[in-house]
């Protein structure tokens, strides 16, 4: 196959690739898919030169490597704070509304009774998050003591 980019889709691509490889990067299995997307972004990285884009993507001597440089990371960087915010705060939303949706609800419910229920209750959670963040959230050790 052969795809033609202008410069500035290869550094949107590029780009891509960094956060693609960012999100892959942080999780502790699967390290023959890690891998194999590493290979496929160093293939990527190694057409930098004809794109232009040699000030985002360094060739390391040491290791054979090619990857994205400091520049890149400052570049993106402010993408991956953004999204790690909005999912931190969704994830920690929707496992609370689960945990007192399932706690509290009855056998006899049906599924989409229970979808609702959880949908209503994550909603409560994500206002009180925005109005307040974790402000007004107390954590209660098993024991049932009560920390400050």
């Amino acid at each position: 196959m052969q795809i033609e980019l202008t410069n500035e889709q290869y550094r949107k691509l590029a780009a891509l690739i960094f956060l693609g490889e960012w999100i892959v990067g942080g999780g502790e299995k699967e390290e023959d898919t890690r891998q194999a997307l590493k290979e496929a972004a160093d293939d990527f990285y190694a057409l930098a030169p004809q794109f232009l884009a040699t000030d985002w993507i360094d060739h390391c001597p040491d290791c054979g490597g090619i990857h994205a440089n400091q520049v890149m990371e400052e570049d993106l960087l402010p993408l991956v704070d953004e999204y790690d915010e909005n999912t931190f705060w969704d994830v920690l939303s929707h496992h609370l509304a689960y945990r007192d949706v399932t706690v509290a609800s009855d056998t006899e419910a049906i599924p989409k009774e229970l979808e609702m229920r959880l949908w209503r209750r994550k909603e409560q959670y994500e206002q009180e998050f925005q109005k307040h963040g974790l402000d007004h959230v107390r954590l209660v050790f098993h024991g049932g003591k009560r920390g400050r």
